[in-house]
């Protein structure tokens, strides 16, 4: 196990190096965080919505990446739009590197006919990164015989341990009551994240592209089925999931298989219950990459209010001929 905590931390540095390219933490039950998925999400659910999300992945190798979301967002009538907060902290190798966010949402709406609306939305954010430097672990520091740190490191240290940045993102989502269909982008200025003067390690633009639909008996119907697919590229690093959801009654379930291209990454289940205004889901995801039976899987669990989903403002958004969207966001 001390072999593994070694590599997780030196893999950790290497984000800090000229040539890398840092790549975004990615949440299994990425339909119940929309907003991170995609700003034109912002005001879909008519809201006031408020989602929390909690991600632990990788527990045996000694919390290897916790991250944690709450968001809210909510459609106005008097724009035309949806408008939405987040909060979002990310943390790896238990402290050593973490970073905190902040995040605004802006949604237009087009009114494409009685059963289609097209939504262009956008992102503004304040990130700040933080490593830890002093319990960092280089290979000159540990005795090869022994496998202990012995001695004090001839690397560098940093030239900043904080590091803040404004970035960017837009999106565009088609939606009915069926189908949803967008294109989310992150990081449109790749902001320069590098915590070494002189240096320079971008981050890359992030695009995800997504796509589920909807099966129903018939409208009043409380049951569906609905198969999901997304796609993320970010730099060199493409990843492709597709799944299902369904419910029935008060449950939800789910099935999705992550694939990172030329590795796979790992099989999602999703357990839920929604009643009312109230959603919740648990996922477990089961590693079948090179770390399988060593990683101690994934968890995530995530929270929905969605206070547009009362009975007397669906009354309301009949009356007002408000574009509905799927039962499963």
């Amino acid at each position: 196990m001390r072999h593994f905590k070694h590599l997780l931390i030196l893999s950790i540095i290497l984000t800090f190096c000229e040539i890398t390219k840092a790549q975004d933490a990615e949440f299994s039950q990425f339909l119940n965080n929309p907003l991170y998925l995609n700003p034109a999400f912002a005001g879909v659910g008519i809201g006031p919505r408020f989602i929390a999300n909690f991600r632990n992945e990788w527990p045996s190798l000694n919390n290897a990446y916790t991250t944690y979301s709450v968001c809210y967002d909510q459609d106005i009538e008097k724009i035309n739009g949806g408008i939405g907060l987040s909060a979002f902290s990310d943390q790896q190798g238990n402290g050593l590197y973490s970073n905190l966010q902040f995040t605004g949402f802006y949604s237009y709406q087009f009114k494409m006919n009685k059963n289609y609306a097209l939504k262009a939305g956008f992102s503004t954010s304040y990130s700040q990164l933080k490593i830890d430097y002093a319990k960092f672990i280089f290979t000159d520091m540990i005795d090869p015989n022994s496998v202990s740190v012995t001695q004090a490191t001839g690397e560098d240290a940093p030239f900043y341990q904080t590091k803040s940045y404004v970035d960017f993102g837009a999106g565009f989502l088609i939606f009915s009551k069926k189908l949803f269909f967008g294109v989310g982008i992150k990081h449109i200025t790749q902001p320069n994240i590098s915590f070494y003067s002189g240096t320079k390690s971008t981050l890359p633009v992030r695009y995800a592209v997504h796509f589920g639909y909807e099966f129903k008996k018939n409208k009043r119907s409380k049951s569906f089925f609905a198969p999901n697919f997304l796609l993320v590229q970010q730099g060199r690093f493409r990843q492709i999931n597709a799944g299902i959801m369904t419910g029935a009654g008060v449950l939800i379930a789910g099935l999705n298989y992550r694939y990172t291209v030329k590795n796979p990454d790992a099989l999602s289940l999703i357990f839920g219950v929604k009643k009312g205004v109230f959603k919740t889901a648990y996922s477990y995801d089961i590693t079948t990459s090179g770390l399988r039976g060593n990683s101690g899987g994934t968890h995530e669990i995530s929270i929905t209010v969605n206070l547009g989903d009362q009975k007397n403002r669906e009354k309301e958004r009949r009356q007002k001929r408000y574009t509905e969207c799927p039962d499963i966001l």
